[in-house]
């Protein structure tokens, strides 16, 4: 039995009211099988485009069932997963609305020929927030029409002229874009680029970016200037790769004069960035007949 996945074990003292809304919602996304994007956190793994369907909703927690991975490892279980999801209110009006919710692993299940699946805690509460902010997925880099970072120095700025990182890098396969967000991206860079740069960054270390687009979309930028700040670094001590997780701090818009305007970026959000990733996503689950 799917519920077989929870322990018996007393669910702590809690408001029941909202306790029930919240059953109520994912009871919902468990009837109207509503497609879950599993998000993991990016300290315990790089695994992206996880989906799930809600198997059961229980008083212990919530057993999804996933997608877009074989398997799962036990060394999950405690960490947190992040997932958001929509339902569809039939009543008064046809309305779509999104929610999301953080809770930890507390057991996996690999079954045979069957995708494996996780028991959740039951959410402490669920948000009622878009989930195109949070999105966090890996581009084409065909979607990139340029795209270049510097390693940006307190003492003497940066040099146009001399990325750290070039888009021919990432052409090369040099350098991969591996998640980028509204908040942030993370990218790898391979040893030999690494040896010739001579990097080796530290956390709170800033970045420049720069990057434009093949596609244009009515009302959003087409270029961004955004300064990054190293969130998280993970060398690889076989191969020798670097990968670097940045958050976005501030936004730059090219001014008539040629200077680029900054600005400190509000909630870690850009919001027309969001919105692209957004369409990105869309087009992908479109592509692959999963929307």
């Amino acid at each position: 039995m799917v519920l077989d996945l929870f322990r018996k074990k007393k669910p702590a003292k809690e408001d029941e009211a909202a306790r029930r809304r919240n059953a109520d919602i994912l009871d919902l996304a468990l009837a109207q099988r509503s497609k879950v994007h599993v998000q993991f956190d990016e300290a315990d793994s790089g695994l992206t485009g996880v989906t799930a369907t809600v198997m059961a909703v229980a008083e212990a927690g919530v057993v999804l069932e996933l997608g877009g991975v074989a398997a799962l490892k036990d060394r999950f279980i405690g960490k947190s997963v992040t997932c958001f999801f929509r339902i569809v209110e039939r009543e008064d009006r046809h309305r779509e609305i999104f929610y999301n919710f953080t809770a930890p692993i507390l057991r996996i299940r690999q079954l045979p020929e069957r995708p494996p699946q996780v028991a959740l805690a039951f959410p402490a509460a669920l948000n009622g927030a878009q989930r195109r902010k949070s999105l966090r997925m890996r581009p084409d880099f065909n979607q990139f029409s340029h795209i270049a970072l510097w390693k940006y120095e307190a003492a003497g700025g940066f040099d146009m002229a001399k990325p750290t990182v070039a888009h021919s890098h990432f052409k090369t396969g040099l350098a991969l874009i591996e998640n980028i967000s509204a908040g942030g991206l993370r990218f790898r860079l391979k040893r030999q680029h690494v040896k010739e740069q001579g990097l080796d960054p530290k956390k709170g270390e800033r970045f420049i970016i720069f990057f434009t687009f093949n596609e244009k979309v009515p009302k959003l930028r087409e270029e961004y200037w955004l300064v990054a700040k190293v969130n998280n670094i993970q060398p690889e001590p076989v191969s020798g790769e670097l990968s670097l997780g940045l958050e976005f701090v501030a936004n730059g818009v090219r001014q008539e004069s040629g200077k680029v305007e900054w600005s400190k970026i509000e909630d870690n959000v850009i919001d027309d960035m969001a919105q692209r990733i957004y369409l990105w996503h869309v087009s992908l689950y479109r592509d692959r007949g999963l929307s």
